[in-house]
């Protein structure tokens, strides 16, 4: 990934190329479930909260019901985000999904899968606020 390296066009020109495959990811099938697991997951880490409890034991379950929410997009995702996660990632490399397409291989697609989770840190105190 060279998202760090970039000038302020190729910034502008990945952040554009990001910005569509979002529209694409929420505007579908994706989105949908994704929209449907989100306010599962929140009332569900309420009513956990509500039950009160040992602040682990609540703690454990509103994770639980996290990863119960990741585990049932999974299906979706990989039916619905397997071009989506080209073109992520090809935006994050400054490139079209035709010129991420033509230097692909499986390990430049895992490296680069692992260099976006790389950076999930700072996603998560980003989205932090969300999931409280």
């Amino acid at each position: 990934m060279r998202i760090d390296e970039f000038t302020a066009d190729e910034f502008l020109t990945s952040a554009q190329l990001l910005a569509e495959v979002a529209e694409e990811a929420m505007g579908g099938k994706l989105g949908e479930e994704l929209k449907r697991s989100y306010m599962s997951y929140r009332a569900a880490a309420k009513a956990a909260k509500a039950e009160g409890g040992d602040e682990d034991e609540v703690k454990a379950k509103v994770e639980m019901e996290a990863v119960d929410m990741l585990g049932g997009l999974l299906p979706v995702l990989l039916r619905e985000g397997g071009e989506l996660s080209l073109k992520l990632l090809a935006a994050l490399d400054g490139q079209t999904l035709d010129e991420y397409k033509a230097c692909f291989t499986m390990a430049k697609y895992a490296a680069d899968i692992k260099a976006a989770l790389g950076g999930i840190d700072t996603v998560k105190e980003v989205a932090a606020p969300f999931f409280q």
